[in-house]
């Protein structure tokens, strides 16, 4: 008699994000996960790519990049040490624009890449991942940002490794933070995650014209945490080029899937004459009220 309550239970566990479960999101190059499953770089679902960084909106950390890189190379956001960490020094973040800006639309919106690589096994043969995440927060205006909600249940690095700064971690414990996918796969996102955001009750964000995407380093030491306060473990530290690595590009960045609906030329044109038409007759009347109290 209890077989039924089993079997739903079963189901909501399967379908539904949960901190308390492990090993519940999709591994480093899994795409056919149900929750948040990666996105090839070639998929086709891709409409559109962001096509400039925004020097404006962006900083790199120390030991980050020391310019921006427009044209396809590798700009490092730059990683903290621990005194840096408790000196309240800034991680590094990036800020991207696009031709059009994401919609709202079925399913995930829009895809973050990255250049992790597979290295090691879960408990579940599920590849490990040499990670670097990074916090993703959205724009419609440039100036409020809302930042996705975040899941990370890992209290350290998999077997195998050499401690935080060069050993796999388990990314099917971790979700909604860029860079937990292998280099190739995006990490895709959705923006319905964001509908309870006070930036959107507020009219501060529309989740229908996203106009920027940034991307917030994550010191992977623990002292930064997911929105549930959960600590976040990543690679740490990390030399050569340090922390969350983007490269701007088609196949590299971030991928549109959902893109901001914007009228046809044919439309466009159509609304350009009926302001002509509407502006003539607004002349005429107002020439017409002017004549009328000339002949009084």
């Amino acid at each position: 008699m209890f077989r039924p309550l089993i079997m739903s239970c079963a189901v909501l566990f399967a379908s539904t994000p949960s901190t308390l479960f492990a090993e519940i999101y999709s591994g480093p190059n899994d795409t056919s996960h149900a929750i948040d499953g990666a996105i090839a770089a070639d998929d086709e679902r891709f409409v559109g790519w962001a096509d400039v960084i925004d020097s404006t909106r962006t900083m790199f950390g120390p030991r980050g990049s020391t310019s921006i890189n427009q044209t396809g190379g590798f700009n490092s956001l730059g990683d903290l040490d621990a005194t840096e960490i408790a000196a309240g020094v800034s991680p590094g973040y990036l800020t991207v624009q696009f031709a059009a800006g994401i919609s709202n639309g079925a399913g995930h919106d829009f895809a973050v890449f990255e250049n992790g690589f597979l290295f090691g096994k879960n408990a579940a043969g599920t590849p490990g991942l040499f990670a670097e995440f990074a916090y993703v927060d959205v724009s419609t205006n440039g100036t409020d940002f809302a930042r996705f909600p975040s899941v990370s249940l890992n209290t350290g690095p998999l077997p195998g490794g050499f401690g935080n700064n060069f050993s796999p971690f388990d990314v099917t414990n971790v979700y909604n933070l860029a860079g937990k996918h292998a280099a190739g796969f995006g990490t895709p996102f959705d923006l319905d995650d964001l509908s309870t955001d006070p930036l959107v009750s507020g009219g501060l964000l529309d989740l229908n014209n996203i106009q920027y995407v940034r991307l917030f380093d994550i010191p992977g030491d623990g002292s930064f945490t997911d929105s549930r306060g959960n600590p976040i473990i990543d690679n740490w530290m990390t030399s050569g080029s340090g922390g969350f690595d983007f490269r701007l590009g088609e196949g590299l960045g971030v991928g549109v899937l959902n893109i901001t609906a914007v009228p046809e030329p044919g439309g466009l044109l159509m609304l350009g004459l009926a302001g002509c038409v509407l502006s003539l007759r607004r002349t005429r009347r107002r020439t017409g009220v002017t004549r009328t109290r000339g002949k009084t």
